[in-house]
């Protein structure tokens, strides 16, 4: 056998190493990338009722906040109606009071007035 065979079977040898090692490793990737598409398989499948349930608490969380904000406007509605009531109340006390105090403070002025001019008429009838 001369070089060149030597060689020859030399390359043959490390090119048939490189392709088992090629086809080993080759297994080895292929093997990775069906365990990551397993994992995301997986992933997708928890994923989806964690969507759905998210889905579900937004809409969930809108139809409370619009409830919310409709009995907002009922209360508010409902306090102002109160306050207009209070403040027409309160307006016709203070009428009242001032109707009162407008027919009454004259007849007690004059009743007071007739009080002191009766207690003068005694204190002068008595000197006598």
């Amino acid at each position: 056998m001369d070089v060149v065979q030597i060689f020859t079977v030399i390359l043959i040898a490390s090119a048939s190493a490189l392709c088992i090692a090629l086809i080993f490793y080759l297994n080895k990737i292929v093997k990775s990338v069906q365990s990551v598409d397993k994992n995301i398989k997986e992933l997708t499948t928890n994923l989806k009722p964690l969507i759905q349930s998210s889905l579900e608490l937004s809409e969930n969380l809108s139809r409370i906040t619009s409830d919310a904000k409709e009995q907002l406007k009922i209360s508010r509605s409902v306090i102002n109606d109160v306050r207009e009531r209070a403040d027409k109340i309160l307006n016709f006390e203070s009428k009242v009071r001032n109707g009162i105090e407008d027919a009454v403070m004259p007849l007690v002025n004059n009743l007071n007035a007739i009080g002191k001019g009766i207690d003068t008429f005694w204190r002068s009838f008595k000197r006598k």
